[in-house]
């Protein structure tokens, strides 16, 4: 645009100025996207979310729990047993 307004070359300048609007809408995708990503960051790391994770922990760790026991195999009912503890601490910590 700088150019092409100096040298009186209509074609350049608005091809500067396609440029400049090019860039500045990039600009503005780019901060949109770091916002949302922002967003989406503060949701998973919300107290609600927390607890949620904490709760399906417990589930997960209470299935593993019981098919361990089912099984006769004691390392997968102690570490369905460590998850669901730490779900506890998870959803209760929130």
């Amino acid at each position: 645009s700088g150019v092409g307004k100096i040298i009186g070359d209509e074609g350049m300048q608005k091809r500067g100025e396609d440029r400049a609007l090019r860039g500045h809408g990039e600009q503005k995708i780019g901060q949109d996207k770091a916002q949302r990503q922002e967003n989406l960051d503060d949701a998973k790391n919300s107290a609600a979310a927390q607890k949620t994770k904490g709760a399906a922990q417990q589930a997960g760790g209470a299935m593993k729990e019981g098919a361990g026991r089912v099984m006769g195999n004691e390392q997968m009912e102690e570490a369905g047993r460590q998850a669901r503890a730490e779900g506890v601490g998870r959803a209760d910590k929130h």
